[in-house]
C-alpha cells in the first residue's frame, strides 16, 4: 500500500477517535450537571418552641407531709384524766399520675393555661409518742399515730412568662383535695386503750412555682414545687386534731396537641 492511503486511514481514525472523545467529554459534562441538579438541598431544622393548646401529660414526684397533732381531751371516769399536747410529724412518699389542660400565649410573651390533675400518693409515717403532760401530772399516757395518703386531685390555672421560644416560668394556683387518714392508739394510765382511725377527703389552696422547656416536637419537660394547706380535722375516739400541709417535689412530660 501506498503512503498515501496509509495517511488517509491514519487520519481518518484519528478524526473518529477524537470525535468519540469528545462526545464522551459532554456526556460526562452533561450527566454531573444532571446529578448536581438532582441533589435535594439540606432541610431547614425547625426550632424547638412550646405549643399553646390542649395538652396532656403525666408526672412523678416525692411528697413531704407536715402534719401537726394536737390535743385537750379528758378521759375516764373520776378521777378524770385532762390531756393537752401538741406535736408535728412527718408522712413522706412517693407520688405520680396523670393531668391535662389547656393554654394560650398573649402577645407572644404572657401565658395563661387552666389544668386538672388526679394522682395516686404512698406517702406514710407512723409516731410512736410518750406523753407526760396532763392536768394532774398523776398519769403518763402514750401514742401510735399513723398518717397516710392515699390519693388527691384537683384544679388549677398557670399564669406565667415566655423565657425564650422553647422555654416557659411558670405559677401555679389552684385548689386540691387529698384523702387522709389517721389511725391512732392511745394508752392514758391504766385505763383501757383508746382506739381511732379516720379518713377523709380534706381541701385546701395550692400554690408553687415551676418551668417548662420544649424537649422535642410536641413533647415538653417540666419542674414544679407546690404547698398545699389543708383543712383541719379531728379524730373523735381520741380527740386528736390533725392539721395537713405538704410540699410536693415533681417532674412532668407533656404531649402537645397543636
Amino acid at each position: 500500500m501506498s503512503l498515501q492511503p496509509r495517511l488517509s486511514v491514519l487520519c481518518a481514525s484519528m478524526l473518529t477517535a477524537a470525535a468519540l472523545l469528545a462526545s464522551t467529554a459532554t456526556l460526562a459534562h452533561n450527566y454531573k450537571g444532571d446529578y448536581k441538579n438532582e441533589i435535594p438541598a439540606a432541610p431547614c431544622v425547625q426550632p424547638l418552641m412550646l405549643k399553646d393548646g390542649f395538652y396532656v401529660g403525666a408526672q412523678v414526684g416525692y411528697d413531704s407531709y407536715g402534719v401537726g397533732l394536737s390535743r385537750t381531751a379528758s378521759f375516764g371516769v373520776p378521777p378524770v384524766v385532762t390531756l393537752t399536747n401538741s406535736r408535728n410529724l412527718s408522712a413522706t412518699g412517693w407520688v405520680g399520675g396523670l393531668f391535662a389542660g389547656y393554654g394560650m400565649y398573649f402577645n407572644n410573651f404572657y401565658y395563661l393555661a387552666g389544668e386538672v390533675f388526679g394522682n395516686g400518693s404512698g406517702a406514710s409515717q407512723t409516731h410512736n409518742f410518750s406523753i407526760v403532760d396532763n392536768t394532774d401530772g398523776s398519769a403518763t399516757s402514750s401514742s401510735s399515730t399513723k398518717v397516710s395518703v392515699d390519693g388527691s386531685w384537683g384544679v388549677s390555672v398557670l399564669p406565667g412568662l415566655k423565657v425564650n421560644d422553647s422555654t416557659l416560668a411558670y405559677v401555679r394556683l389552684g385548689y386540691n383535695q387529698a384523702k387522709l387518714k389517721a389511725s391512732e392508739t392511745l394508752t392514758v394510765g391504766t385505763l383501757a386503750p383508746f382506739n381511732g382511725s379516720r379518713s377523709k377527703w380534706q381541701g385546701g389552696f395550692n400554690y408553687g412555682v415551676g418551668m417548662e422547656s420544649a424537649v422535642y416536637q410536641n413533647v415538653s419537660l417540666r419542674g414544679e414545687f407546690s404547698h398545699t394547706n389543708y383543712s383541719s380535722f379531728t379524730n373523735s375516739a381520741t380527740g386528736t386534731k390533725v392539721s395537713p400541709s405538704d410540699n410536693q417535689y415533681m417532674v412532668g412530660l407533656i404531649y402537645h396537641f397543636a
